[in-house]
């Protein structure tokens, strides 16, 4: 809870919003719905949890209201970039990124539109498998 509090203080700092405040203005719904995606996944927290930090926080949270925010993270990252911005310097500040960067890959394969994964697999088709790349250099250096 400790590393939690911490990312919710560093949040605030760079973003100028008081992730605690009770406040329904977008820029405080945004933050924090990047912040219940971080407690969601980083710190592996259910929503009950989720709601009890808040609440610790003394903002008025529910766990409906922390489902309702970590499913719209990704609608707000989409009409907000300055969030991916925040959430690529929290990834700076800790230690083991691999739980939300996977997380973070998981999330936005689960967004991305299935006529636009069929693009991305048609590209990653078109792509030169590393054996062959790695055959082609050696005979290109002989």
């Amino acid at each position: 809870m400790k590393q939690a509090k911490q990312i919710a203080e560093y949040l605030t700092d760079i973003s100028g919003v008081n992730v605690f405040e009770n406040s329904r203005k977008r820029p405080n719904v945004e933050t924090r719905s990047l912040l219940t995606f971080i407690l969601r996944n980083q710190f592996s927290m259910g929503y009950h949890d989720i709601k009890r930090f808040y609440e610790s926080n003394d903002k008025d949270y529910d766990h409906a209201t922390a489902i309702y925010s970590y499913k719209s993270f990704g609608t707000h990252r989409k009409y907000n970039p300055k969030l991916n911005k925040y959430l690529d310097l929290v990834l700076l500040k800790l230690k083991d990124k691999s739980k939300l960067q996977k997380a973070l890959i998981n999330h936005i394969v689960e967004n991305t539109l299935e006529k636009d994964l069929k693009k991305v697999l048609k590209l990653v088709d078109t792509l030169p498998n590393g054996e062959e790349q790695t055959k082609e250099k050696t005979t290109a250096n002989i």
